[in-house]
């Protein structure tokens, strides 16, 4: 039996082709437009033959492998932009360094990610660097809104309860604010994604955090120390004075940016998010 498969998700660019018959299995594997590597191995019978390559084909479709049929040609990959490159390498460093991303909160250290997404980063160029520290303010910048600021409101800010309601303080330093938004983005892309559609998803039982420790002040400062690690520069913010010559608009601490409304407080958060509010506030107050 032949079967073939391609992976041509975000950077990925691969095919994998596997043929079995009796105890003989050939693999050929490489980047598209290659002819690629090839593996035979034998087995000592042609149900463990069979049994091992569906194995190995789950696998390569479980991440995320699509078969083509044997006589069609595998189609040209369309070519990424920049910022989607960007976004790809952004979401890649924060999420490839996170080693307890499938552990208990109580095993997550932010100094630990951080620590761990420098050396990731130390790795790469400068051009990575800047793409990564451009797509940090981009997406810092996304993240100043009303609805985050109320989130950081409802996880930080004195509250107290007043005949079942809760009512908030909703004061918010500006410093604060932004040490909060590095820590959501430290939570990978799929959090940044279902937070920014609604910030109820905080308690929809797929995450789990430390709501006691919300800031992440170093992920401002991971791209200058990755490059320092490799080069005696004595301007410690080489990076983002780069970046804030290439690209001056997008700063996340720009003087003229605007939320897309005023952030709420008191009452008018529990009517605003109830389900957020009833369960932080119930942690908070245990």
């Amino acid at each position: 039996m032949k079967r073939h498969f391609i992976n041509q998700n975000e950077l990925s660019d691969k095919f994998w082709n596997i043929e079995y018959k009796g105890i003989t299995q050939k693999i050929i594997f490489g980047k598209t437009g290659t002819k690629g590597r090839e593996t035979v191995k034998e087995f000592t019978d042609e149900k463990g033959c069979i049994c091992e390559s569906e194995k190995l084909i789950n696998q390569k479709i479980k991440k995320g492998y699509t078969e083509i049929p044997e006589n069609d040609e595998i189609p040209q990959k369309k070519e990424l932009s920049e910022n989607e490159k960007a976004d790809i390498y952004f979401w890649e460093a924060i999420e490839k360094s996170n080693k307890q991303k499938k552990a208990h909160w109580s095993e997550y250290d932010v100094e630990e990610h951080l620590e761990n997404l420098t050396a990731y980063l130390s790795k790469f160029g400068k051009e990575r660097l800047i793409l990564f520290e451009k797509t940090l303010q981009e997406k810092l910048s996304a993240l100043y809104t009303a609805e985050i600021a109320e989130l950081s409101i409802i996880l930080e800010c004195e509250f107290r309860l007043e005949n079942g309601i809760y009512v908030f303080n909703n004061y918010l330093s500006d410093d604060g604010f932004i040490y909060f938004r590095c820590w959501l983005l430290l939570k990978g892309k799929e959090f940044f994604e279902d937070i920014q559609h609604d910030i109820q998803s905080f308690v929809n039982g797929k995450y789990s955090f430390n709501i006691g420790d919300c800031w992440a002040e170093g992920l401002l400062y991971v791209s200058d120390e990755a490059y320092s690690e490799n080069h005696d520069n004595e301007d410690e913010s080489e990076i983002r004075d780069m970046v804030d010559e290439l690209y001056p608009h997008h700063h996340y601490d720009s003087p003229e940016r605007q939320m897309n409304r005023e952030p709420k407080g008191g009452t008018d958060l529990q009517t605003l998010h109830p389900k957020l509010v009833k369960e932080i506030g119930e942690m908070r107050s245990a």
